[in-house]
């Protein structure tokens, strides 16, 4: 099912319309296309991860993880496979949307609660967007989040820093 950005917060929109004009003739943008000031002030709230094969499957790992995102979680996770990562509890629906962006070639849409240890589950949304260098296969997925109760208690913590692009800057560098 297509994602509905026009009933979602605006920066998923944003987004969408930030990768649209990186695609060119191509139905994905490529990962060496983004450039972090493409993300205005959300580039702590984005997350690139590698769709990688791994002994013989599918994974899925973290290449960079935008602050807000370690905030929420109180957990730096970069370099790490997702199944390695992801509470128990919503570890299958995160993997299953990742697999869906794989397998489509298309965004998908989340909306649940994640747990965060000692702090419960805290609502939370993403879209999930496919990177694919060959504009065949999806090989990196970019992903947005919102925690829209975690933003509105303290929208200061949340935004992006300069160092974030520096730190973006050097992830891509070592690509």
């Amino acid at each position: 099912m297509p994602v509905a950005f026009a009933d979602l917060h605006p920066r998923f929109m944003a987004l969408r319309d930030y990768l649209d004009t990186l695609r060119g003739g191509r139905r994905m943008a490529r990962p060496a296309d983004l450039d972090p000031r493409g993300f205005g002030d959300w580039l702590a709230f984005v997350n690139l991860i590698d769709v990688v094969l791994h002994e013989n499957a599918v994974r899925f790992r973290f290449r960079l993880v935008g602050t807000a995102q370690s905030l929420a979680a109180q957990l730096d996770y970069a370099g790490r496979f997702v199944d390695d990562v992801v509470d128990p509890a919503s570890r299958r629906r995160v993997i299953d949307d990742l697999t869906r962006v794989v397998a489509t070639c298309l965004p998908q849409y989340g909306r649940y609660g994640m747990p965060f240890p000692g702090r419960g589950f805290i609502d939370s949304e993403r879209v999930f967007f496919p990177l694919s260098n060959d504009d065949r296969m999806v090989d990196g997925i970019l992903a947005l989040h919102r925690y829209p109760a975690l933003e509105a208690a303290d929208a200061a913590a949340f935004r992006a820093q300069p160092w974030h692009r520096a730190a973006w800057d050097q992830v891509q560098a070592e690509g």
